[in-house]
């Protein structure tokens, strides 16, 4: 859908300039949106998948273990398909107040597409490097938002996230190096003039939802703390943009309608979108994986 027609819907959650903002900018920061009760028991969850990685030795299709990672110091960089993982993620991506917010910035139909917990860690090597989302898992429109949910405060030393406002109606930038291999980032050339001097972080306190549409340029620099940070991220789209290559990272919840109905027009969006590799032949474990090669 387009943001006129969404716009005429009703909001559910957010008001609307919360709703404007976030067409306008491409990004929304929205403070205490998830009940604590929710944030504690993601907060127990995240630890008792910690915990479990232990028994493991190398990455496999649950965890994406960092270089550090051992049976007595975990270094997991992300949890995989999140909402396979236990029911309560499903039950929290499908039935809480998140769907809400999907529904007002997609529309009232929507579809889940897929979902993460990646863990930032103390130390430099942990800075994601400028991407956009999209490239990664195109589709027929770009009505799809990513929502991250803080568990615990997040100021400038734990590395949030930081986005270009505006950057949704630039370009799509292709995230390969000059072999063609896939990088999951954008060459230095490319960033020169991609106003990175205007990007903004996305701070806030537990229960805060951060919402990021598709084509945002962002990053996130390193922990300089002395704690990991946990973010849970869940993928909504419109229900009338259908993938067209396969995801990189598919779950069992992946195109199920979580709000209103199936669409049964596709919308297309004539903005061209670079090419990604075939997930479905190459695998796909992490972005921090894929720019570390």
């Amino acid at each position: 859908m387009t943001p006129t027609e969404i716009l005429s819907y009703p909001a559910n959650a957010l008001d609307e300039a919360q709703r404007r903002k976030y067409f306008e900018r491409g990004f929304l920061t929205i403070p205490n949106a998830i009940p604590m009760e929710w944030v504690k028991r993601l907060r127990e969850l995240s630890d008792e998948f910690l915990d479990a990685s232990r028994r493991f030795d190398a990455s496999d299709d649950v965890f994406d273990l960092g270089p550090n990672h051992t049976t007595s110091t975990p270094h997991v960089r992300r949890l995989k398909a999140l909402v396979d993982r236990h029911p309560e993620f499903w039950a929290f991506a499908s039935r809480s107040s998140l769907t809400d917010i999907a529904a007002d910035l997609l529309g009232p139909n929507v579809k889940f597409h897929s979902s993460k917990l990646n863990y930032k860690w103390p130390g430099s090597g942990e800075v994601v490097q400028w991407h956009q989302d999209i490239t990664a898992w195109p589709h027929t429109n770009y009505s799809l938002v990513t929502l991250g949910v803080h568990l615990d405060e997040v100021t400038y030393d734990e590395g949030p996230l930081s986005c270009v406002p505006g950057s949704q109606e630039g370009p799509l930038y292709v995230h390969r190096d000059n072999q063609g291999r896939w990088t999951g980032s954008i060459a230095e050339a490319d960033l020169a003039g991609a106003g990175l001097e205007r990007a903004e972080d996305m701070l806030g306190g537990p229960g805060t939802v951060i919402a990021i549409n598709c084509r945002v340029l962002h990053a996130s620099r390193a922990n300089l703390t002395k704690r990991v940070r946990a973010l849970p991220l869940f993928v909504f789209a419109s229900a009338d943009a259908f993938a067209w290559m396969p995801p990189p990272s598919p779950t069992r919840k992946t195109g199920q309608i979580v709000r209103g109905t199936p669409a049964k027009v596709a919308h297309l969006d004539p903005r061209p979108c670079p090419v990604p590799p075939n997930w479905a032949e190459e695998g796909y474990s992490s972005i921090s994986a894929a720019q570390k090669k």
